[in-house]
């Protein structure tokens, strides 16, 4: 199986809604938001992309499509990887952790460092920051000298403030 078979059969079903780009050696697939679940779907099921190594969230502050998700796929049988990158202009998408299991943690990791919301995700929690930090630090906006946050913690109840 070639990544060029892939994508005739996505190109064929999906039609202008999505695209293709070859980079670096690294196939990436395109789809509009709308058919990105269908399309992953697919790929999981048609054509053995059993393996989601990753997923990957992009702050882009000055586009109109503020986000870039990004699934990093592989095909065990087939030996293929995909990058599958969607652009969305606010922070939600549909969860995939009803297609691969491991997304529940990769999803929850890109909704605590950059806010993106996954719609349909069985525990959308944080699981790296505190509950009490309230900010997304991996988005290009987040104020790296701010330490605002830092002062309304006190988990021991000692009376403490901290200062820059």
């Amino acid at each position: 199986m070639e990544f060029e078979n892939i994508y005739t059969f996505l190109e064929n079903k999906y039609g202008e809604n999505v695209n293709k780009k070859i980079e670096y050696g690294c196939n990436f697939i395109m789809p509009e938001v709308n058919i990105s679940k269908d399309l992953l779907n697919d790929l999981y099921k048609k054509f053995d992309f059993s393996y989601l190594v990753d997923i990957v969230g992009v702050h882009w502050p000055k586009r109109d499509k503020k986000f870039d998700v990004i699934y990093n796929l592989y095909s065990i049988g087939n030996r293929i990887r995909a990058f599958v990158k969607v652009a969305i202009i606010d922070e939600k998408i549909e969860t995939v952790s009803d297609i691969w299991k491991s997304a529940i943690f990769l999803e929850r990791e890109q909704y605590d460092l950059l806010g993106i919301e996954f719609k349909g995700h069985p525990d959308l929690r944080r699981i790296l920051l505190p509950d009490y930090f309230k900010k997304h630090p991996l988005r290009k906006d987040f104020d790296l000298k701010d330490r605002s946050w830092f002062n309304d913690v006190d988990e021991q109840g000692l009376g403490i403030k901290y200062s820059k």
